[in-house]
């Protein structure tokens, strides 16, 4: 039986509607696409047998990519959905949803996790189910606080409900992200409120983060396409090609030594990479490149992406 919609769109729209109780109104203006079209996906839902009283998920990791991935980057695991999302937003959230299975998994009894800001992130955590029944887990920010009013940048509310859901304790942080000087830092990092949190950077057994595309992605939301721009980024190594926990970085995955890096308030990269397990959400055409320079930095321990942006890395890398 043919079907008109990729399998893991139905069944994110019916999560949405049959666990989520979202309206399917809410849903379509979530997703971005008209409500005509939920209606035509939960039908075709149905009709392909994946909603039956529960919604039975497909395969969600497509091995040969997964293995390629691995041995490339020496990852401990990499997961690559096999989605065709045409929409970033549906992709992110596809994405998400199972990084967030993931680190169910991995989290255990009386540990911390450590918890980055932004879209992807965000989506973990909406969608988090602690179906392995853990608690006692301690969760802290990896970054400090911004001005921006989403949701998915208010870190410390996040990281409360992400506690809640992991019957724990959050730890907040009260320091923006970005301090104005180097000296200022300097002082938020000194002071007596920063110390658990610094303290449990140094332990952390679990951390969440995603990456950042180039600045000059937001800055001008133009598309990229990381073929073509690729020898740019390789050709000058003082040009950030992302993020993690607004520390950015350049294609070989080198830290870069500039002030704006010295002023970020957050997470070193030393520490992050001392984690006990750092797991990394990240997909999309215009975090290919990002992505590549993260996977070289050898902070990432598991990767969760989608097949296209496995296939890209991998052909850019020259796998």
């Amino acid at each position: 039986m043919g079907t008109r919609y990729d399998v893991h769109i139905m069944v994110q729209v019916a999560q949405m509607y049959y666990i989520d109780g979202m309206t399917q109104e809410m849903i379509a203006k979530e997703l971005g696409i008209s409500r005509s079209a939920i209606s035509m996906i939960l039908t075709e839902a149905r009709d392909f047998g994946i909603v039956d009283i529960r919604i039975k998920n497909p395969q969600t990791n497509n091995d040969e990519l997964s293995s390629k991935m691995t041995a490339k980057f020496a990852l401990e695991k990499c997961f690559v959905i096999p989605v065709n999302a045409k929409l970033q937003k549906m992709l992110t959230k596809i994405v998400a949803t199972q990084g967030a299975v993931i680190v169910g998994k991995e989290m255990k009894n009386h540990s911390s996790l450590g918890f980055a800001w932004g879209t992807t992130c965000y989506e973990c955590m909406s969608s988090f189910r602690n179906t392995e029944n853990v608690y006692d887990v301690q969760v802290v920010p990896l970054i400090g606080g911004t001005n921006r009013i989403a949701s998915e940048y208010q870190l410390n509310e996040m990281v409360r409900m992400m506690a809640e859901k992991l019957q724990g304790l959050p730890l907040f942080m009260y320091a923006p992200a970005l301090a104005d000087t180097i000296k200022e830092k300097e002082m938020y990092m000194k002071s007596a409120y920063m110390q658990p949190v610094i303290e449990k950077w140094k332990t952390l057994d679990v951390a969440l983060i995603s990456v950042g595309a180039p600045p000059e992605y937001y800055n001008s939301k133009l598309q990229f396409d990381p073929e073509e721009v690729k020898d740019e980024f390789e050709s000058d190594l003082s040009r950030s090609v992302g993020d993690i926990c607004a520390r950015r970085f350049n294609m070989r995955g080198e830290f870069l030594d500039k002030e704006y890096n010295q002023r970020i308030i957050g997470i070193s990269e030393n520490d992050l990479r001392d984690a006990g397990k750092v797991i990394c959400v990240a997909a999309g055409d215009h975090k290919v490149l990002s992505i590549l320079g993260a996977l070289r930095a050898n902070i990432i321990d598991t990767l969760v992406t989608d097949e296209n942006t496995a296939s890209r890395i991998l052909k850019i890398a020259g796998e």
